[in-house]
């Protein structure tokens, strides 16, 4: 009996050129699929990092711009107390001082460390290229390129609520032109008296939108090269393929109203009280010389027999129980006339 064994050697060469194919195979799998998803993945990472390190400066940019005063000028901001005591000073800070705040916190100083009180070092910017995880994969180069805030300033509020208190405030500010004048020259000073100064620019609208870059020149390829096969050889930037369609800027918006009646201390909420009530423009010597002989003829020469000789002007009380030796006040009445005995 005769074995036929043309069959064996046959398989024998398939299975070594199957082999062959097999490892080619895995070959460009590791070199096109898993090579640049062991790049791709972390990058992404560290970018995704970035992203939300973005949108909570965002969230920053947007209530930091409604409680710090840009500036002291224009309606009711010039009468203001800015001192060093308790309960008088009003928060001041510049856009530039707060953009600076936000940059150097949320990038370039960026850690996991507790909130601390703001210092006089965070409004002049630092530099350094942030966090020490912001790297590129491949060339181990600075991820961060900077940070940019648009839209910051106050805007005109949308509604139409708005537009039609604009014009009534409008309209009533030029009618009290003459009487201001006429209340200045007996020694009222409150330029805002019943001006809604708060309405009559119907601003308090903030849009900011913080931008993040990428530095793409520093991704292994310089943000131009793609990962392909040119003339047999491989393309240097795995990294620098994300760029091809994308100009790398991360993008946070916020919108933030705010009506402006927050009152960031004591001397802040009397002189926004004081605007709407007219009690301090008769506290002046005019008027204390009118309700003073009005008194005496009311009493027949004896003031404190007069109620009108009773009538007190002036700024109004922010307190809601005024204190007196650290307890509330007791309320005392004459005639009538019930006062706090302070």
């Amino acid at each position: 009996m005769q074995v036929d064994t043309s069959r064996f050697k046959i398989t024998n060469v398939s299975r070594a050129s199957q082999s062959g194919q097999a490892m080619s195979e895995f070959l460009v799998t590791v070199a096109f699929a898993f090579l640049p998803l062991f790049v791709l993945v972390p990058t992404l990472g560290k970018v995704m990092d970035l992203q939300f390190q973005n949108q909570v400066a965002g969230r920053y940019a947007v209530w930091e711009r409604t409680v710090w005063f840009d500036n002291l000028s224009g309606d009711n901001r010039d009468d203001f107390v800015i001192s060093n005591y308790e309960w008088e000073s009003v928060a001041l800070r510049s856009e530039s001082e707060v953009i600076n705040t936000l940059q150097n916190r949320f990038f370039l100083n960026h850690s996991s460390g507790a909130i601390r009180p703001i210092q006089s070092a965070d409004v002049n910017l630092g530099r350094g290229s942030g966090s020490s995880v912001w790297t590129y994969v491949q060339s181990d180069n600075p991820m961060y390129g900077g940070t940019q805030v648009a839209s910051f300033s106050e805007q005109d509020t949308p509604g139409i609520a708005y537009t039609v208190t604009e014009f009534f405030a409008d309209s009533l500010n030029a009618i009290k032109r003459p009487i201001n004048f006429l209340l200045g020259a007996i020694g009222n000073d409150n330029e805002d008296l019943f001006g809604f100064p708060l309405m009559s620019s119907a601003k308090g609208y903030y849009t900011p939108t913080v931008s993040t870059t990428l530095n793409i020149g520093n991704a292994h390829g310089g943000g131009t090269s793609t990962w392909d096969r040119t003339n047999g050889q491989f393309t240097e930037g795995i990294e620098s393929a994300l760029f091809q369609n994308w100009d790398g800027v991360l993008t946070s918006r916020g919108a933030i109203l705010s009506d402006g009646w927050s009152a960031q201390s004591v001397a802040h909420y009397k002189d926004r009280a004081d605007d709407l009530v007219p009690s301090d423009a008769f506290d002046n010597d005019v008027f204390n010389t009118i309700i003073g002989l009005a008194a005496l003829a009311e009493g027949f020469g004896n003031r404190n027999k007069s109620a009108i000789g009773k009538l007190r002007f002036g700024s109004v009380s922010v307190e809601p129980i005024p204190v007196k030796n650290g307890n509330p006040a007791r309320v005392r009445c004459d005639d009538g006339v019930c006062e706090f005995d302070e």
